[in-house]
């Protein structure tokens, strides 16, 4: 099986809530797969996590996770039907309440957009994607946050702001008062919810973030910091440098038109550089005499002369 997600940094093996969720499944539940660092643009569902089994294509995080499980990498067979009912309910509470408000402080954050995740991202998507991909990202997400918790009484991001911190602030507290003093969620063995969970804590914990609202709650609650740093044991140390050594995988070369936009991009900033300096119009330039470029004023000074 081969999984194709963002790569890493910061630690982590990917910089991804759901690419970082399924990675922590299949390493602790011993999948064997082979990890692919990819952008959105090399897959065939124009997402990721991407798993390929055979001829057969998956996306989404827990449709992965579940293709784990069918394949017999379930590491849920000790729960029970409450549960796992518990561990649906449980997701998609995160899913409404901390998602977004982590999604906001990474992309939505003037000072961690500009000074951690725009440049960490930069360097995963290269050149010269990093020029338009973050930003685009960036966009998205502004918009999702907007539709799911604007309205015409918080029409501005700032209103959201806190909202979104309320809520988050909030299921955090719950999650600290579930785990109580179990190691994990469901007893002394990690399971599909402790994943997930994780790929959203890991992130908000391991960000060197500069605004730190967030974090530092985070920070406060002494269990889930603690569940985080055993959940990282299950990755591998190595994994987030050879990772982020490289935005794509060697299975995956560049193609001949990216090629020609590198070398366009270069051209039209060379071009650029070139006229707003002077280099085609100074009296000294070498290259403007050889072109013939002679301005008005030397003109005159040869008439002078003459």
């Amino acid at each position: 099986m081969e999984l194709k997600c963002w790569g890493g940094d910061w630690g982590l093996p990917s910089l991804d809530i759901d690419c970082l969720s399924a990675l922590t499944y299949a390493y602790f539940a011993k999948v064997p797969f082979e990890i692919i660092p990819s952008l959105p643009r090399n897959t065939i569902t124009g997402t990721l996590p991407e798993l390929k089994q055979s001829d057969f294509i998956y996306s989404r995080a827990f449709t992965i996770i579940g293709i784990f499980r069918r394949e017999g990498y379930n590491v849920d067979y000790g729960l029970s039907e409450d549960q796992f009912a518990n561990t649906l309910a449980y997701i998609s509470y995160i899913e409404q309440k901390l998602r977004p408000a982590i999604l906001y402080t990474l992309w939505l954050d003037s000072a961690n957009y500009t000074k951690v995740t725009r440049p960490a991202f930069s360097k995963l998507c290269g050149f010269p994607y990093s020029l338009w991909y973050p930003s685009r990202i960036r966009h998205q997400i502004e918009q999702n946050v907007v539709i799911c918790k604007g309205s015409r009484f918080l029409p501005k991001l700032s209103d959201i702001e806190k909202i979104l911190y309320k809520e988050a602030w909030t299921c955090m507290n719950d999650l600290e008062h579930h785990l109580g003093s179990t190691l994990y969620f469901y007893g002394n063995s990690p399971t599909t919810f402790d994943a997930i969970l994780y790929g959203h804590l890991g992130l908000l914990l391991k960000a060197p973030l500069s605004s730190t609202v967030l974090q530092n709650h985070l920070h406060a609650c002494d269990k889930l910091k603690s569940f985080c740093l055993r959940m990282e044991s299950f990755l591998p140390s190595e994994m987030s440098t050879s990772v982020k050594s490289s935005p794509l995988s060697e299975k995956e070369p560049f193609y001949k038109n990216d090629i020609v936009i590198s070398v366009g991009v270069a051209l039209a900033a060379m071009v650029c550089y070139a006229l707003t300096s002077g280099v085609l119009t100074e009296r000294h330039s070498k290259l403007a005499e050889k072109l013939g470029t002679v301005r008005s004023d030397d003109l005159s000074e040869i008439d002078d002369i003459d």
